[in-house]
């Protein structure tokens, strides 16, 4: 009988610890995404962006360079604005080349907790915080 009592403990504990790990993944939205990184991966190559300090940011994408046939990240840079959830990217410089991740230099998404969604013509770019309880 006292085999069964600490078993019946044990089950509570360990239901009790699993119910906590799953209240991880409600993370609110964030206020601010300033100094923040976000990871989106595609056919085993990272895309990154990071929001730094006001509106700045920049995303580290895979290009290809034909003359040494090796993928490499370059970076684009450019600005944002975050009117929680609503984030608008706005990218200068060699973002209109071919191998740019985004069909356009201005795009939109929003933030759903750990989760940016950018929508760009029909398709859906998830990407992830890298340092959500930062």
């Amino acid at each position: 009988m006292k085999n069964i009592f600490l078993a019946l403990i044990a089950i509570l504990a360990f239901t009790a610890c699993s119910s906590d790990d799953d209240s991880s993944n409600n993370i609110p939205t964030p206020d601010s995404i300033n100094q923040t990184e976000w990871k989106h991966e595609e056919s085993n190559r990272g895309y990154y962006i990071y929001f730094s300090v006001g509106n700045d940011m920049r995303i580290s994408h895979p290009f290809y360079d034909v003359g040494s046939e090796e993928f490499h990240n370059e970076d684009i840079f450019g600005d944002f604005t975050y009117d929680k959830p609503n984030v608008t990217l706005n990218f200068y410089g060699q973002c209109s080349n071919s191998g740019f991740v985004f069909s356009s230099c201005n795009v939109t998404g929003t933030i759903n907790g750990t989760t940016l969604t950018i929508n760009d013509n029909g398709t859906d770019y998830t990407f992830e915080n890298m340092y959500p309880n930062e």
